[in-house]
């Protein structure tokens, strides 16, 4: 006897195979077929998440049986789990900043499929130079702000500041407080200073520029 087609959907058929020739008994044989696809990645390929933040995201495939998963690379505090109906789940709380390429494969009697998950860990900024600063009447001075924080913050300064000094965001997470402070200007300036990377909240500063 031939099985024999082209199948049109997939899935698992058992049936009953029988042979008979008016001899007892019968023989029968429980027979299964199985029609199957190749896995296919049908999640996104990149994702993003927060220091300090619980994060969750489902990886999910197409393909019959369901494919077993392989990875690599996985953000510290975060674990990445096969769910074992051709979906996975990476979650935590991640605990450190950076770019995370995952390399992920979808593995079945089929075939097997790979893609790299690009995994964004975000980090609010975060302040860290001193919140103070003194510049002298007739001298070029320069103070640096620093922060932390992922992606590099944007830094800006409201607040009025000495003629001949200038602030100055030099767009890598840091940003320049310098100049030759015009005679006349000697006092006290409080500005405040303002960190911004898209990744809540914002990082403000109350500073003093003394002159």
């Amino acid at each position: 006897a031939t099985i024999s087609g082209t199948p049109t959907a997939t899935g698992t058929a058992n049936i009953t195979i029988t042979a008979s020739n008016q001899i007892s008994p019968d023989a029968t044989q429980p027979f299964t077929v199985v029609v199957g696809t190749a896995p296919a990645f049908t999640s996104a390929d990149s994702t993003t998440a927060t220091v300090g933040s619980a994060s969750s995201f489902t990886v999910t495939t197409s393909g019959y049986p369901a494919p077993n998963f392989g990875w690599t690379n996985v953000p510290p505090g975060m674990t990445f789990t096969d769910n074992g109906d051709g979906t996975a789940t990476l979650s935590g709380t991640p605990t450190t900043a950076g770019t995370y390429a995952m390399s992920l494969s979808a593995v079945s009697g089929y075939g097997t499929a790979q893609q790299t998950l690009t995994v964004t860990v975000q980090q609010a900024p975060s302040i860290t130079s001193d919140n103070s600063a003194t510049l002298t009447i007739g001298t070029q001075g320069t103070f640096t702000v620093a922060t932390t924080g992922s992606p590099n913050a944007a830094i800006s300064e409201s607040g009025a500041l000495p003629s001949g000094v200038t602030f100055v965001d030099n767009g890598d997470g840091t940003a320049t407080l310098s100049g030759n402070a015009a005679t006349g200007t000697d006092g006290s300036y409080p500005i405040t200073i303002t960190a911004s990377n898209g990744v809540s909240p914002d990082a403000t500063q109350s500073f003093t520029l003394m002159v």
